[in-house]
């Protein structure tokens, strides 16, 4: 049998090859120097948006709780303990909330910083690839528990934002130590 563990490493460690060899292509000549705000300005103005959609998934997890009379995530392990004579889906409901909330904080730290470094190499592109992360943040609570289990479409969501926080992370770390190919007229 196949341990998930290293399969899962192995996976990760692939596609962290995958994108150094095409960051040291696509990044070819560019370096990384601290931007101004002017240039940052689409980054900056994603992180703001990113920061109240996070509030706002926070708000709808707290009065989701209120709602349906949970007094605080710890009653709601797996199936919530519903209190009041809510309706029949509510369990399903609360943990589209929790995990909606849940995922946003998970991604946002990497997403963070990933743009912010990568908005030092290339501030447009940071900034139009935060611009798709908030849409695709915007679709997980409309997409999570479209299945069985959490939602046969929530890939949508989930798996550009991952390939996309990578990509920004190790093609700034390969920019920062100049592991880029360098410009056609400096060579």
């Amino acid at each position: 049998m196949v341990n998930p563990d290293v399969t899962t490493i192995g996976l990760q460690t692939g596609f962290y090859v995958l994108f150094a060899i095409i960051a040291y292509f696509v990044e070819s000549g560019q370096e990384f120097k601290w931007r101004t705000a002017s240039d940052l300005r689409w980054v900056i103005l994603d992180t703001f948006v990113l920061i109240f959609i996070y509030g706002l998934y926070r708000f709808r997890e707290g009065l989701t709780h209120q709602a349906y009379d949970i007094e605080s995530k710890k009653d709601t392990p797996q199936e919530p303990l519903v209190q009041s004579d809510a309706a029949t889906n509510a369990p399903a409901l609360i943990r589209n909330a929790e995990r909606t909330a849940g995922n946003t904080a998970e991604q946002l730290p990497l997403f963070i910083l990933s743009m912010w470094l990568y908005g030092n190499v290339r501030p447009v592109t940071a900034g139009v690839m935060g611009g798709i992360e908030l849409l695709l943040i915007a679709l997980y609570p409309f997409l999570y528990g479209t299945g069985k289990k959490h939602g046969a479409l929530l890939p949508i969501s989930t798996i550009p934002r991952y390939i996309m926080n990578e990509y920004m992370a190790v093609a700034s770390v390969m920019t920062i130590f100049g592991l880029v190919r360098k410009a056609a007229d400096d060579a």
